[in-house]
């Protein structure tokens, strides 16, 4: 490192002075060129001590000048990524979860808005990765801009040596950086691991979030899972139902699917009202009009479209709509017993965009147990459909036995709160 002799600026000695850091500290940042605005930043925050600055120099030194390297993830990344994970499992109760992403790490980020994910690298291999979406959104009926954090993951082998506080604390891209109101997470139910190591990183996390005994802290929401089997049209058709009306759906029923996605959401925290570019941008996977034919000789492979997306048709009049994620393709949940070593393997399809009309629970009804024979068709194991708030629908589906997962969503914000939160399995 090139010795730098630069006095510190009169402002931020005059600030370091105040706040008490010891001699020598400031200069030490800027001899390994922290940016000034983020000097500034810490001597403005009344939380920043000089254990947590002589903390972030530690860090800033390795991955600036030594072998590791803080960065955002390229495509490029995509074998790294997925190698990451597979050896970085969740501990929930008696048992790791090793999500499996591949052959598309990097599948569910293209479904989430303004995203960015961020990973420490050294010499090629992935040690640690973190992901931030920022949504603008409405909670208690009030529009804002929300964090969503997800991904925290660090090689096993490199635990408890601070790379996930590190990752998830990278600067964001030009684009990403968003001045959010606040974040929100979702996790695992019986994951005390991150429990307890927020709690360690960054104690405050947890104020103002619901605390339940014998759970993770947060607000409990469950998406129900149901058990792929082979759709019986004739069955269906005997009971007033089957595959009849239902198509794929083209670009002239946007308009007609996004008033029914909104009119059976409207009102829940996390959901901002669909518009026609929104939904009809989402089902382009990342195109406009033809789809080029090299697709980048296949750095961009499908996720989620138009070929996914059906419509129940009645008299000429569309009355539900339904998006079908084939989360499976690319990513799945390898469970493994810690003690006795059993292993099982567990791969969804995911309803998403999804939407009926007044009084219409049949009708979503038959539609969904459609996907629910394509998800057998496709050789996943369940169809995942979030219904906390929609529990008529619910009912109309017990037949088909349901799993359910639940889950802890950690909203940081007193005001404003979030009671009946909306969920979409893009950021499951």
């Amino acid at each position: 490192m090139d010795e730098v002799t630069a006095a510190a600026p009169e402002d931020l000695a005059e600030a370091a002075a105040r706040r008490g850091w010891p001699d020598g500290l400031l200069q030490r940042a800027l001899d390994l060129r922290v940016p000034r605005r983020q000097l500034r930043r810490w001597l403005a925050q009344d939380w920043t001590t000089t254990e947590f600055v002589e903390l972030r120099l530690q860090w800033h030194e390795r991955l600036t000048f030594g072998a590791l390297r803080g960065r955002e993830a390229t495509l490029a990344d995509n074998e790294a990524f997925a190698d990451l994970f597979a050896n970085a499992p969740e501990e929930v109760g008696e048992w790791e979860i090793y999500t499996e992403r591949s052959p598309n790490a990097f599948a569910q980020f293209r479904l989430q808005e303004n995203v960015n994910v961020l990973v420490i690298e050294e010499q090629g291999v992935l040690i640690a990765a973190c992901s931030f979406s920022h949504r603008k959104t409405i909670v208690a009926g009030k529009r804002i801009l929300v964090r969503y954090g997800q991904a925290l993951r660090v090689r096993k082998e490199h635990r408890r040596q601070g790379y996930g506080d590190q990752v998830r604390s990278l600067p964001w891209g030009v684009y990403a950086a968003r001045n959010a109101h606040g974040q929100y997470d979702i996790m695992r139910s019986q994951n005390f691991a991150v429990v307890n190591w927020w709690k360690k990183y960054v104690p405050e996390f947890w104020d103002d979030v619901p605390q339940r005994e014998g759970e993770v802290p947060g607000i409990p929401v469950t998406v129900l899972q149901y058990p792929a089997r082979p759709f019986d049209p004739s069955a269906s058709l005997r009971a007033g139902g089957g595959a009849a009306g239902i198509r794929k759906a083209r670009p002239a029923d946007v308009a007609r699917c996004v008033g029914l996605i909104n009119r059976t959401h409207r009102g829940l925290d996390l959901f901002r009202p669909y518009s026609a570019d929104f939904l009809s941008n989402r089902l382009d996977d990342g195109t406009w009009g033809d789809r080029p034919t090299e697709a980048w000789h296949g750095e961009w492979p499908h996720v989620y479209g138009w070929d996914d997306y059906y419509v129940l048709e009645e008299q000429g009049r569309v009355v539900a709509c339904a998006g079908l994620w084939d989360r499976g393709h690319d990513m799945r949940d390898r469970w493994r017993h810690m003690e006795t070593g059993e292993e099982k393997v567990i791969a969804v399809t995911a309803i998403l965009d999804f939407g009926f009309e007044p009084g219409g629970e049949k009708l979503m009804a038959r539609l969904i147990t459609f996907l629910i024979g394509e998800t057998h068709r496709l050789g996943r194991d369940y169809l995942a459909v979030p219904l906390d708030h929609l529990p008529a629908l619910a009912a109309c589906l017990d037949k088909h036995e349901p799993v359910p997962e639940t889950r802890a969503l950690r909203w940081g914000l007193p005001e404003p709160p979030i009671t009946r939160p909306h969920i979409d399995l893009a950021y499951w």
